[in-house]
């Protein structure tokens, strides 16, 4: 049989007592330094431990009682043996942000064409006539390259949080005889820590008490097998393994730096792992610096040809060019002058500000979310999110999983129905203290009894605190309770078999007590204990006893139910199978409904999803009533008849993949599932189409939170393995920050999607003009200038215009973007040439339509068509930033948005102010003209198709 041994404490002679008093002067007040003990503990060798009379001698020289565990000397041991932190990552300096910035192509393609230009200028000692464009050109070039580096910088240092929040885990530790719920950086040398299944080791440490604990180590040994812990052979911990089953305690013996996980963390380097939109969006950026080069240097190509070939006429109609008649100088200053039109052109319409917009509302949209509850550590999730159609979500977010609100409503005991918690006088003696004795003594948890406090302070988990408070209303004195008899064997819960046990000496007799699901345990059960305490055979109160509990799983409850048995001294089976298996003749003590309300905004977040088309699905191990019954309250379920809605884990197990695959998408609620039952299903969720994003807690929820598209863990009651295999992580463990989550990643990519249309048609706008006017007229309709503002008036205007769209919760009434679908859709791509086509020919016209001017060189009249062309093309910008505004708001909620009317009207003051005073001057005819202009070249864009969508194709 295998006790919970622990190693005695042999008497301590003069010798070892001598260098305990020297030691414990020269180490902060214990008994052993932090390098022996790193060398005695970090080997993991026996000897160097017995060396120290074991965990018993060590606990003594760390001042360490192994029952009562520390007191107040928490500071005291953090300066003598470091704190259970871990130094950040040394990340990229500032600079190196700035140097990589620079170094991005679109940059150094502006940077590079700007000194090239500067270069042809003073070749052609042009060098005064306009220098201030490329002085412009470079301030315009800098505040990106600053802007790139701080939002890249920041993201890094936001990396750092988020790898502090997965390592921060509350637990619990044993101090001053009390258990206390504290988080993992505060667990310091000495600390007394309880294990059970589903922990991750917080530090190093050894065993003392330990039941059929079993650890995964593999994340630092490498090894695959799963270690049966012994607390003589091998009773060493490693901070960062895995409890997989079992349940114990240990001591703290180093943590942080000092620990094998810390010594793993220190070797771990920062990546620079593409962000989301990223890759696609560089590309495109990419792509359209190099088609705006390849298309200014057509025009250049075409332009020297017709001047070279004697196409190009001066005013009075003769060629500009006559071989041996035009000089190497002239010949040399049109050339010169051709190619800083076609670099000028490059200055200016290479879309920067596409990669800078996407930064800064992956910092805006980011941030929001931190304040929303919520961190994200893997930015491509925030695009994978936009996709989702399916949520496998747990109990823990939809329920509100407290203490304050979980308890015990309803109880069958003795015969007796009781729904009243506040009345217990009913049940009889007997049968009162054998209850008191299975909670207080089969229970994981704890009460502490404040001095000057009526109300007790439970800890444990969640059940476990509702079953201790209801012990606390039937008089129970929990130290009392335990102190009163040794425990010869506990088995731990398990999770597959739903039922836990404890095996005590009672006086003379043995008293082995069971705690699990009340199907399990009553199925068990040959007897109950009635109300004069006499035990009676169950077999004629069986049926009414399943009646009670599917009526406390049908309102929702968690129905537990606790059973003992007795043996005569020497008849308590010996073996850990024997005493692990659930006997079949068991008294059953008393059956328990634990009542666990929804979440009050539960209801609504879930409404939500199903009307932007995302079903939520919930798995549970509870069983088919209870799950109903809360999947209904919450409103998942809203037709239970329906019986492909819900099924059991153990149903959907034996299907095959196909038929898997094919129910899949019908289940809402599946219940008695485990683990491996939830990764089926979201494989078969995934086979069948769906883009799945999974919420998870603990060690075995991890290969479901990485089988899901996008993997959220609970930051409350989520373990450290959780948090580091998931993207997002939920801080307050609540359904409604998913859905927040959801609303603010379609924001993101509706925000993105709306600023790259917007940018890319004015890039190819402005280039489209310039090529087809020098090609076909052989003119420049925009000068440089005028081509820096309207890309200004893209980046920062435009920019800010789009940046902040509609309310992100208008985007739940919508359905989720296709995950093949592209960034830019086929509606967009139509929209833009439709837009370019009409500029295009409204630029053509100008001259001969409506101003009745000629192309060619004729003094101001060319200077106020080329004005007049630039005046149109700015008002026609801002008119599509209302068409595409307008899209998802009417007109009255665009005009209430006052960052977009402010843009707006900062975009106009600044236009009237270049034109009418630092440019040639328009009549206002001319300017109701261009505002016309831009006005009709909405309905260019809107016919034929809808005003929108953007979002899907």
């Amino acid at each position: 049989m295998n006790h919970p041994v622990r190693f005695q404490n042999p008497s301590v002679d003069e010798n070892l007592f001598l260098w305990f008093i020297r030691a414990t002067l020269t180490s902060g007040g214990f008994g052993i330094k932090l390098d022996k003990l790193l060398q005695a503990v970090g080997a993991r060798d026996l000897q160097a431990l017995n060396h120290y009379n074991g965990v018993e001698g060590l606990s003594t020289l760390l001042k360490t009682d192994l029952e009562r565990g520390i007191d107040d000397e928490i500071q005291q041991r953090k300066q003598a043996f470091g704190s259970n932190t871990y130094p950040s990552k040394k990340g990229h300096t500032f600079w190196s942000f700035i140097w990589k910035a620079t170094l991005f192509p679109p940059y150094m393609a502006i940077l590079l064409a700007t000194v090239l230009n500067l270069l042809l200028r003073i070749k052609g000692k042009a060098i005064h006539g306009s220098w201030y464009v490329e002085a412009c050109t470079i301030l315009a070039i800098v505040p990106y390259i600053i802007v790139t580096a701080s939002t890249e910088y920041m993201q890094s240092r936001q990396s750092e949080k988020i790898s502090e929040e997965k390592r921060n885990v509350a637990l619990d530790v044993i101090r001053g005889g009390r258990r206390f719920t504290v988080s993992s950086s505060d667990i310091v040398v000495g600390d007394i820590v309880p294990l059970k299944n589903g922990f991750q080791v917080p530090a190093d440490g050894i065993l003392f008490v330990a039941n059929s604990l079993k650890i995964d180590e593999q994340e630092l040994t490498g090894s695959h097998l799963i270690v049966q812990k012994d607390i003589l052979k091998d009773p060493f911990l490693l901070s960062g393994s895995k409890v997989i089953e079992g349940i114990g305690t240990m001591l703290v013996t180093s943590v942080g730096i000092n620990t094998e996980w810390g010594k793993k963390m220190e070797k771990q380097h920062e990546t620079d792992e593409e962000k989301p939109f990223q890759v696609y969006l560089k590309w495109l950026a990419i792509s359209a610096s190099l088609l705006v080069i390849l298309l200014a240097s057509v025009a250049c190509i075409v332009q020297l040809c017709r001047y070279f070939f004697g196409r190009t006429k001066k005013s009075d109609g003769t060629p500009l060019y006559m071989p041996g008649n035009t000089s190497f100088d002239e010949a040399m200053d049109f050339v010169i002058k051709s190619l800083s039109f076609g670099i000028a052109t490059i200055l200016v319409t290479v879309p920067v500000g596409l990669y800078v917009a996407v930064l800064l509302n992956l910092a805006y949209t980011t941030g929001e979310m931190i304040t929303d509850k919520a961190l994200v550590q893997n930015l491509y999730a925030c695009e994978r999110m936009g996709y989702v159609t399916t949520i496998l979500c747990h109990k823990t977010g939809i329920l509100t999983k407290n203490k304050a609100s979980m308890s015990v409503v309803d109880v069958w005991a003795g015969g007796i129905r009781m729904q009243d918690m506040g009345d217990v006088s009913q049940l009889p003696s007997i049968l009162k203290e054998l209850i008191i004795e299975g909670i207080a003594r089969n229970t994981n948890g704890s009460v502490v009894f404040e001095t000057g406090v009526t109300e007790p302070e439970v800890y444990g988990s969640p059940t476990e605190q509702a079953i201790l408070s209801w012990g606390n209303k039937l008089g129970m004195k929990f130290d009392e309770a335990r102190s009163g008899s040794p425990v010869l064997h506990v088995i731990p819960f398990n999770p597959k078999k739903k039922y836990g046990g404890v095996a005590l000496q009672i006086g003379t007799r043995n008293h082995v007590h069971w705690k699990g699901s009340a199907k399990v345990i009553l199925n068990s059960c040959k007897w109950y204990m009635d109300k004069d305490n006499k035990r009676i055979a169950i077999d004629e109160q069986k049926q009414e006893m399943e009646r009670i509990i599917k009526d406390m799983s049908m309102r929702g409850m968690r129905c537990a139910a606790l059973a003992y048995q007795s043996y005569e001294l020497g008849t308590l089976p010996t073996t850990d199978e024997e005493l692990s298996t659930l006997p079949q003749d068991l008294v059953l003590l008393a059956i328990i409904g634990i009542q666990d309300p929804c979440r009050s905004d539960t209801k609504n977040a879930v409404k939500l999803c199903n009307s932007g088309g995302v079903k939520v699905r919930m798995v549970t191990e509870d069983d088919v009533s209870t799950a109903q019954a809360i999947a209904t309250d919450c409103g998942i379920l809203e037709n239970s008849d329906d019986p492909d809605v819900i099924t059991t884990g153990a149903q959907f197990r034996v299907l095959s993949d196909l038929d898997r695959e094919e129910k899949a998408p019908k289940i809402l609620v599946l219940a008695q599932a485990f683990p491996k039952d939830s990764l089926l299903f979201v494989e078969a969720l995934r086979r069948s189409g769906h883009v799945v994003a999974a919420t998870g807690m603990g060690i075995h929820d991890t290969m479901t939170l990485r089988a899901a598209h996008v993997s959220l863990a609970m930051g409350v009651g989520g373990t450290a393995v959780a948090k580091e295999n998931s993207d997002i992580i939920i801080l307050d463990d609540n359904f409604d920050t998913i859905v927040k989550v959801i609303r603010w990643c379609r924001y993101l990519y509706t925000n993105i999607q709306r600023y790259v249309i917007f940018r890319v048609t004015v890039s190819v706008l402005a280039v489209a003009i310039c090529v087809i006017e020098v090609v076909f007229y052989d003119a420049f309709p925009l000068n440089a200038v005028q081509l820096l503002l309207l890309n200004l008036i893209a980046d920062i205007f435009g920019a800010l215009a789009l940046a902040y769209g509609p309310s992100a919760r208008k985007l739940m009434g919508k359905p989720p973007v296709g995950e093949s679908d592209p960034l830019i859709t086929k509606t967009m791509w139509f929209k833009m040439v439709i837009q370019v086509i009409y500029l295009v020919q409204l630029a053509l016209i100008h001259s001969d339509s409506v101003l009745k001017l000629d192309h060619g060189h004729t003094g101001d009249a060319e200077k106020v068509k080329n004005t007049f062309i630039f005046n149109s093309l700015v008002f026609c910008l801002v008119f599509n930033e209302f068409e595409i505004r307008s899209g998802e708001q009417t007109l009255t909620e665009v005009l209430e948005d006052n960052m977009f009317i402010f843009t707006i009207m900062a975009t106009i003051i600044v236009q009237i102010i270049s034109v009418e005073f630092f440019g040639i001057r328009l009549d206002m005819k001319k300017w109701i003209i261009s505002i016309l202009e831009g006005f009709i070249s909405q309905v260019a864009t809107r016919f034929p198709l809808k005003v929108y969508p953007y979002r899907r194709n």
